[in-house]
């Protein structure tokens, strides 16, 4: 969701809310960034008690030595003119600082050596989209200690994002400009043009993962097709498995269009809704027990408003032509346009049991990364509160629930992961906003075959007396590929894909290439959305290329080209994405998540 309007002075008392609690939270979080280390510092297993005094049992860190290379490596290629192209881009680039690098591990030089502590070091630096660890080692110095190494590769950082499209004319659709590590300190800016169907939005971003610390921050406006937007944040997450604190502050206030397809069901093309939503929200969490078996204990306060500035408007080929829906609002549109707003107390409530186990080219080709194996589940429940309410908003008198679990597993030498969602309000008529989102992955290897990795994933999502905007779709890259993004909407949705990954052995030094095989299945219900059909069950195969520069980067584009099968007609589509099957950025349902009213749980933090 993008766009807000112009701050009005009758939204005074929540900003004072948030920041005299602001205050109290962050000097909870800088007490807990000061001992991060505290925490463990007795209770590791190279720590031992002798005449009351701390033993090392497995040595002292007596050294660490940061190697930051460069994205490109000139030696990796004997082509004259591409080792050139290499030192250029290379000199183009910023490498990020040594500094950096040493301020996220979780251990120096003079502590006692943990090889937990190590690996969690190396994991919260591969996290970072701007860089991966290429190695982490050890050796024994000969007097007791240990003299450790951490080489890290940088990702190329900035990005110049140019989309054109050719509809009658010549069409700027995408003008992205992207730095993700400012002067190699981690810190994000990026200035966003991008116009396509009902979106028109330009922003400018920044946001740091050192802000005071350990902590995240960031800050981002501009405007969108239907108003403007301002979004702000300063977060405390739990630092890996060994942090105990984690805390968050976020304040937000945005307008856009929420758009319903129509797909042939009524003359005009899409019903679009102006849809303004403030959120405000102050949450601390506590973990307890060991690291990986943890339990997470947590509160929050969230202010909610949701209004709508004027009726829906329909369009029929040009989104900057809109005109108000004609005659009566359908009923199942009606039902998802009452403003609202509420003040909510909630409790979390989670457990954690992770083990990180390192796999390589599990959604790229060779990069290598590490995979929490384990599971988790939380719940959260919370109560209105009833004050706070203004702007002629209806105020909110609900008890709500969240639940979400996940958990991956081991299976020969792949993997299987499982995920849901799900959340409701209950009010005096009944449950309401009931949203269900479950995923179910596999990723299938074979000693025989070690170039190959079949990709399975079913996702379903689901709707049920929804009284916030929700409808989904069957198409798009995420769906059905051979489909329009837009077609087929519905209220409830089943869809499987099946792809063969595999691994060219060539260009053995510069780049990573490879071929993928797919094929998908999908079906939407009805279920109570605006505007919803039955799709009937529709199918769609393709092949593409898979493609990663330099070699062993976790970036991956493709390029794929879908065919329908049956079903629905119509002639191949050629798409060219990011790999957007990946465990690393979870397995959700896009329609489905823009419709939630609670995003904070135990998961969260």
């Amino acid at each position: 969701m993008t766009g807000t309007y112009q701050m009005q002075p009758e939204s005074g008392p929540p900003l004072l809310l948030t920041q005299r609690v602001v205050l109290a939270l962050m000097l909870l979080c800088f007490g807990g960034a000061v001992s991060v280390r505290a925490q463990l510092a007795d209770s590791g297993p190279n720590v031992a008690a002798a005449s009351g005094e701390a033993v090392c049992t497995q040595g002292v860190v007596s050294s660490i030595d940061v190697e930051s290379r460069s994205i490109f490596d000139p030696g990796s290629t004997n082509i004259a003119p591409l080792a050139w192209t290499y030192r250029t881009l290379n000199l183009l680039h910023v490498n990020t600082t040594e500094a950096f690098v040493r301020r996220e591990l979780l251990f120096q030089e003079g502590d006692c050596y943990d090889p937990f502590l190590v690996s969690e070091s190396q994991r919260l630096l591969d996290g970072y989209g701007f860089l991966f660890v290429e190695d982490v080692r050890d050796e024994p110095n000969g007097s007791g200690g240990r003299d450790v190494l951490v080489a890290t590769r940088d990702e190329w950082s900035t990005k110049v994002d140019v989309g054109v499209n050719y509809e009658d004319r010549l069409n700027l659709e995408r003008l992205q400009v992207t730095e993700e590590n400012l002067f190699g300190q981690g810190v994000f800016g990026e200035y966003t043009f991008y116009k396509r169907r009902e979106t028109r939005t330009e922003s400018f971003g920044a946001r740091t993962p050192r802000f005071f610390g350990r902590s995240d921050a960031g800050i981002s406006g501009g405007s969108s097709r239907a108003g403007h937007f301002f979004d702000q944040y300063w977060r405390y997450p739990f630092v890996g498995e060994a942090g105990r604190i984690g805390v968050r502050q976020g304040f937000r206030r945005a307008t856009d269009y929420f758009a319903y397809s129509t797909d042939g069901t009524q003359p005009y093309n899409q019903v679009l809704v102006p849809m303004r939503r403030e959120q405000i929200e102050l949450s601390g969490a506590y973990r307890f027990g060991e690291a990986g078996k943890s339990v997470i204990l947590g509160t929050s306060l969230t202010w909610d408003q949701v209004t709508y500035p004027r009726g829906p408007e329909i369009i029929f080929d040009d989104f900057d032509v809109r005109t108000p829906l004609p005659g009566v609002t359908p009923a199942a549109l009606d039902r998802q346009l009452n403003p609202s707003a509420a003040t909510r107390l909630s409790l979390h409530l989670g457990t954690r049991r992770f083990r990180y186990v390192e796999y390589v080219g599990l959604d790229d080709l060779r990069h290598s990364d590490m995979i929490g194996l384990g599971f988790f589940a939380g719940a959260t429940v919370g109560k209105s509160i009833g004050f706070l309410q203004q702007n002629g908003a209806q105020g909110a008198d609900d008890v709500y629930t969240r639940g979400h679990a996940t958990f991956t597993l081991p299976v020969g030498l792949g993997l299987v992961i499982a995920g849901t969602t799900v959340e409701a309000r209950h009010v005096e008529e009944g449950w309401r906003d009931v949203l269900v989102d479950a995923d179910f992955a596999t990723y299938v290897r074979v000693a025989a075959l070690p170039s190959h990795t079949l990709f399975f994933r079913t996702s379903s999502a689901g709707g049920w007396d929804t009284t916030l905007p929700y409808q989904l779709s069957l198409g798009g890259r995420e769906g059905v590929r051979s489909l329009a993004e837009d077609q087929f909407p519905g209220g409830r949705m089943v869809r499987f894909i099946l792809e063969d990954r595999v691994a060219l052995p060539w260009p053995s030094n510069t780049a990573d290439l490879g071929l993928t095989v797919f094929s998908d299945l999908g079906r939407v219900w009805p279920g109570d959305a605006p505007y919803a059909v039955d799709s009937g069950w529709q199918a769609a195969v393709g092949f593409g290329l898979r493609i990663g520069l330099p070699r062993g980067t976790r970036h991956i584009y493709r390029t794929d080209l879908a065919f329908p099968v049956g079903g629905a007609g119509g002639g191949p589509i050629f798409r060219v994405t990011f790999e957007f099957n990946q465990l690393r950025q979870g397995f959700y349902s896009k329609d489905a998540r823009r419709s939630r009213r609670f995003s904070v749980g135990p998961d969260t933090f």
